[in-house]
């Protein structure tokens, strides 16, 4: 690990808590449904995501990456397991890149071309993979913020409508089980926080182990923050919805900004944008930690670069 490729725990923490929420926003919902199924479909996908990636998790306590344990245990589940969790980031990357390319036609661009909106973005996520991990870092915080903010000022002007009537709502199981399949389908981003921890620079071994904790929480947190705000809003209109939040954006009124969904969108689109870049960084990290596990040499290399 070269020191100025290196990210700090905090710094991992901002990008991967703003490539799980890109994700809540720009997907549209696919499934239709009360908000009571929804906050439940959300805290159940959040709950099994947390399980699954438990392996990486614990791992990461003893400060070491699990690619590179693997591959040591034995080479061939050590090339697939790298392998397929690149092929899975890639394809993340892909369809998120997919789902904000409608999402800025729909929201931001209307009368645009998607095509064109993809290419952009799948040129703005390739240059944000090469820039590297420092690089990366860096913008996450910067996206984090600036994403934060105007959420939270959509928040605030839609508290006038926030009602609770549409809790009342009673829906299917089906309905139930599809809308979680289908949040759990916005993954992706422990196998982010497996590829990346090489380059933590941990001033403790338990530091990332403490990071991916904390990620889990907000991430739930954060979730529940957008799902259950935009139900509110919402109300008995929030299962018809394809992109909840910015429907309740729409309705947002401050000063002389009288709607807020525009600007939202044209962030979110950004930050939708720059997690396919971590996506496609994180799968080449993969690759190349295993690689370099068995060509001590090439190792030797980049750390005199």
């Amino acid at each position: 690990m070269t020191k100025e490729n290196s990210i700090s725990a905090p710094q991992l923490f901002c990008v991967l808590l703003l490539c799980r929420l890109s994700a809540e926003i720009v997907y549209p919902r696919t499934v239709s449904g009360t908000a009571r199924e929804g906050i439940l479909a959300l805290v159940i996908a959040e709950v099994l995501r947390f399980i699954l990636a438990l392996p990486v998790i614990i791992y990461s306590f003893k400060g070491q990456n699990i690619h590179r344990a693997v591959y040591k245990k034995n080479r061939f589940f050590g090339w697939c397991g790298a392998l397929f969790a690149a092929l899975l980031l890639a394809a993340a990357a892909l369809r998120t890149l997919f789902n904000s390319s409608q999402f800025a036609v729909k929201n931001l661009l209307n009368g645009g071309v998607s095509w064109i909106v993809f290419t952009v973005s799948a040129i703005f996520a390739v240059y944000a993979a090469i820039t590297g991990a420092e690089a990366l870092a860096r913008s996450g915080a910067i996206f984090l913020m600036t994403a934060a903010l105007i959420t939270i000022a959509v928040i605030l002007a839609d508290i006038p409508y926030m009602h609770t009537d549409g809790f009342a709502a009673q829906g299917s199981f089906s309905s139930l089980l599809g809308d979680t399949f289908e949040r759990m389908l916005r993954g992706g981003d422990y196998l982010i926080f497996a590829a990346l921890l090489p380059y933590v620079n941990k001033k403790k071994s338990t530091s990332s182990g403490k990071t991916a904790l904390c990620f889990a929480l907000f991430s739930l947190l954060g979730g529940l923050v957008i799902t259950v705000t935009s139900c509110l809003v919402l109300r008995d209109m929030y299962g018809l919805c394809e992109y909840p939040h910015i429907a309740a954006a729409s309705l947002s009124d401050i000063a002389f900004f009288k709607r807020l969904d525009g600007a939202s969108a044209a962030v979110w689109t950004l930050c939708a944008a720059f997690r396919s870049g971590v996506m496609l960084f994180a799968a080449g990290s993969a690759v190349a930690e295993v690689y370099r596990a068995g060509h001590p040499a090439a190792k030797k290399v980049r750390g005199a670069q």
